[in-house]
């Protein structure tokens, strides 16, 4: 998905002071695009279909959530997690737990 979108695109990142090498980018939207959002809700619309606990999606993001009041919660939000983590596997996606702050 996308790929026309980012023909010729390089992508670099920086940790500290230390700037890494620019990378071929081969999937995904330019971040800040129009159609990013989108694209990220289309791309991942079928979450909702296998998660029981609550999934928000938002823009490029989402949260995943249960109240938890026994012990079976827990097994269903740890069932829920595992699930999650399958998909991601199948799509070619990454979980990011904690956003990256600047």
């Amino acid at each position: 998905m996308g790929k026309g979108i980012l023909l010729g695109r390089t992508q670099s990142f920086t940790v500290g002071r230390q700037l890494f090498k620019e990378v071929t980018v081969i999937s995904g939207v330019p971040q800040g695009s129009v159609l990013a959002s989108l694209h990220f809700l289309v791309y991942v619309n079928d979450i909702c279909n296998i998660i029981a606990s609550t999934i928000i999606p938002f823009a490029d993001d989402c949260i995943i959530y249960r109240k938890i009041t026994n012990k079976n919660d827990i097994e269903k939000l740890e069932k829920d997690l595992d699930t999650l983590g399958e998909w991601v596997v199948e799509n070619g996606m990454k979980i990011y737990p904690v956003k990256l702050r600047q």
